[in-house]
């Protein structure tokens, strides 16, 4: 959709330049709030799709070197950051050594597989295995006593390259994945709306079918969710055939700043009320711009928006972008096209009538993922973290906290 293509596009910008002003102009009000979610929509799979991520496509700068394609001026190597975090025990190299001195000095049973009176051994003639097993002890019991803590913690900001020519199979699959999930879900909206027409008929043949085609349709997006989250935690397992830490890294660390941009962002203009790991929950002031609506030209109809999602799309886009994408156009000639990519959205549900967020028991402690959400006409929109969702508890509680919850909206 170009610029061209609306007709009445000043007028929608006046109007929420409007209301930005009048927000800049008098910071002070006595207005209800808004109560949002902003998500990332398939924030993960996006983050890899986007940035061209797979594990083999994850090199070294030695590699990169004896590449075919390193000429000047290239630009298959996008550089991205990621946290290295590793423990280690307290003291220092001189230190350990000092102790294995020690230990070279001691002697120690002889193996138990030896024969009676067989003479003790030396550190030195024990196993590798061994050996380290005793330097561990040692260690332990040394930072024990004079560091008092058995570990340290470290993290770094390390930078992983992602070659943007590399066979794109899992890159493919993740895509293939993705599009059948959202395929599913537009059928989910589609025999959601059957099946309120349905209702409203009274029809009960087309009701009992549509329920049944509901949970199938729900199920099936489910189910490609978890698959799709599942190619993120896969390249986390140590064992995995294409485990790769960096990637992995990578994707963890690009989600957590777009979610921390989007908390700067609400800070400037309301109060986040909840963060997830793909999404945040905010109030914005109740003249905050919402809703808008642009006519297409030629009477093509309309093209609605939502300010606040649309806000934080184009802080993704400005900041995350992949300028290097990289598709194989000619394989015969190794000739690549360049363009930029970007498939990482933030979507915004709301606005709701309450949140409930319960209190801390132990002070400057919050509890995470812990609230009640109400939508206009009183229903229970979400529900995380309370007692009533969770198997195996005791029904008096389950039956008290969703009898409690219609008490919420009365004061």
């Amino acid at each position: 959709l170009s610029l061209d293509e609306i007709e009445n596009y000043d007028q929608v910008r006046g109007e929420i330049a409007a209301k930005l002003e009048d927000l800049r102009d008098r910071p002070v009000r006595n207005e209800p709030p808004l109560i949002y979610h902003l998500d990332v929509a398939a924030m993960y799979p996006n983050i890899i799709l986007t940035n061209r991520l797979q594990p083999d496509a994850i090199v070294s700068d030695a590699v990169c070197a004896s590449c075919d394609f390193n000429v000047p001026g290239k630009n298959c190597d996008r550089r991205m950051p990621w946290l290295w975090r590793g423990e280690f025990f307290p003291p220092k190299r001189a230190e350990v050594n000092m102790l294995r001195g020690k230990l070279q000095g001691e002697l120690f049973p002889p193996d138990g597989r030896a024969r009676a009176g067989a003479p003790p051994r030396t550190y030195d003639q024990l196993p590798p295995a061994e050996r380290a097993s005793e330097l561990g002890k040692r260690v332990k019991d040394y930072s024990k006593k004079v560091y008092h803590r058995l570990r340290e913690t470290k993290v770094e900001e390390r930078e992983a390259v992602i070659c943007q020519r590399e066979n794109p199979f899992y890159v493919d699959t993740v895509r293939n994945f993705r599009d059948r999930r959202y395929v599913y879900k537009g059928l989910l909206k589609k025999e959601k709306r059957k099946l309120d027409g349905a209702v409203a008929a009274g029809d009960n043949t087309l009701i009992d079918s549509g329920k049944k085609l509901v949970v199938l349709y729900d199920s099936l997006q489910l189910a490609h969710k978890c698959i799709l989250n599942s190619f993120y935690g896969y390249v986390m397992r140590k064992g995995a055939r294409w485990h790769s830490l960096e990637m992995a890294g990578v994707v963890c660390l690009t989600g957590s700043r777009i979610i921390q941009m989007a908390r700067q962002r609400v800070e400037q203009l309301g109060r986040p009320l909840e963060l997830d790991t793909d999404g945040i929950w905010c109030t914005l002031p109740g003249s905050f711009p919402e809703n808008f609506s642009f006519r297409l030209r030629d009477g093509k109809g309309k093209f609605g928006i939502s300010y606040p999602c649309t806000m934080l799309n184009h802080l993704v886009f400005d900041k995350f972008t992949n300028h290097q994408y990289q598709d194989l156009v000619d394989a015969a000639g190794h000739a690549y096209s360049t363009h930029s990519e970007n498939s990482i959205f933030f979507e915004v549900d709301g606005p709701y009538r309450a949140m409930i967020l319960p209190s801390s028991k132990e002070e400057d402690k919050l509890l995470k993922k812990r609230y009640a959400v109400f939508n206009d006409d009183g229903t229970l929109a979400e529900l995380k973290g309370f007692e009533v969702k969770r198997r195996g508890e005791l029904k008096l509680i389950k039956i008290f906290q969703s009898q409690i919850f219609k008490v919420f909206l009365q004061g």
